[in-house]
C-alpha cells in the first residue's frame, strides 16, 4: 500500500482531506520505469493517470514531417494521462510519454478513480479542477508560436 504521506507531499493533492487521501491511496500503485520506457503512446487506449514522484518524462508526438517533437518535459509533482479521466466515447492519450531518466510514479487506473469520483463528488471536483488547470497550462504552452521543425 502507498504511504498517504506521499500524496500529502504533492501539491496536486494539497486541497484534499485526509479521508480523500485515504480513498486515493486505496487505488494508487507505485510504479518504476527505466530511461526510454513509454508510460503511454498517442492514440492508444487511455487507461491510467500518473503523478511523477521521481525523474522526468517527455511529452512528445510525431510532427507532420515524421520527426519526434518534444512538447513539454514533466518532472516531479507533474500529472500526465488526464485523458484517461475525461468522459469520451473512446479515451485515448494525446501524446507519447517517454521517460528521460529513471522514473517513479503514482499510477491510478482511471476506472478506479472514476468510481471514487462518483462515490465522492467533492473529491472528483477537486481532482478535475486540478486537471483543468494542468490542461489550461499545457494548452497555453502548446499554442505559443512553435519554431519550424
Amino acid at each position: 500500500m502507498v504511504d498517504p504521506n506521499i500524496l500529502k507531499s504533492i501539491p496536486f493533492f494539497e486541497e484534499l482531506s485526509d479521508e480523500m487521501i485515504e480513498r486515493l491511496v486505496s487505488v494508487a500503485q507505485l510504479q518504476k520505469y527505466e530511461t526510454g520506457d513509454y508510460l503511454n503512446k498517442r492514440k492508444k487506449a487511455a487507461d491510467y493517470f500518473y503523478i511523477i514522484l521521481e525523474g522526468e518524462i517527455s511529452l512528445q508526438m510525431e510532427s507532420l514531417t515524421g520527426k519526434t517533437v518534444r512538447l513539454e518535459t514533466i518532472s516531479v509533482g507533474g500529472a500526465i494521462g488526464f485523458s484517461s479521466l475525461i468522459e469520451m466515447e473512446k479515451k485515448a492519450y494525446l501524446s507519447d510519454a517517454k521517460t528521460l531518466t529513471p522514473v517513479t510514479v503514482l499510477r491510478f487506473l482511471a476506472d478506479d478513480l472514476t468510481l471514487l469520483f462518483y462515490q465522492d463528488f467533492e473529491l472528483g471536483f477537486l481532482i478535475m479542477k486540478k486537471i483543468a488547470l494542468v490542461a489550461k497550462r499545457r494548452l497555453m504552452y502548446r499554442t505559443h508560436p512553435i519554431p519550424k521543425v
